[in-house]
């Protein structure tokens, strides 16, 4: 199979910035719901993997779900089969404190995404952790 790697790498970043206007526009748990597979594994800083789209949906939504994460995509790369690609950006969680005080939470993160039969883009793994506030 001969696979135009420049384009499935840009389809895969497009994919990553729908993902990122998704959880935007209607929350961090149902965009996860919609862009990670049945399969996912999410390896949350500090924590335990969570294994399975639903056991990931679940604890986002549990998590407490009053926050606006955002992110940008920097980077990517595709295999040279177009099966398999990854992700990377910054992210941006902004949230009120017990004060009603805007706070934000800045890091990064890694996606390993995998092409599925109908050409669909899904998340296999979700990694991230903090950073420091950019600087100004």
């Amino acid at each position: 199979m001969n696979v135009d790697i420049e384009k499935a790498k840009q389809e895969l970043l497009d994919t990553d910035r729908a993902f990122a206007a998704y959880s935007v526009e209607h929350g961090a748990a149902k965009a996860f719901r919609a862009f990670l597979a049945k399969d996912a594994m999410q390896l949350p800083a500090g924590a335990d993997p969570i294994l399975g789209n639903e056991a990931i949906y679940k604890s986002m939504s549990e998590g407490g779900g009053d926050y606006v994460l955002a992110w940008e995509p920097q980077s990517g790369d595709v295999a040279q089969s177009g099966e398999m690609g990854w992700t990377w950006g910054k992210y941006t969680m902004t949230f009120k404190d017990s004060d009603g005080v805007e706070q934000k939470r800045y890091g990064k993160y890694l996606n390993i995404w995998q092409r599925q039969m109908s050409g669909q883009w899904l998340a296999v793994v979700d990694l991230g952790n903090s950073s420091p506030a950019p600087e100004k």
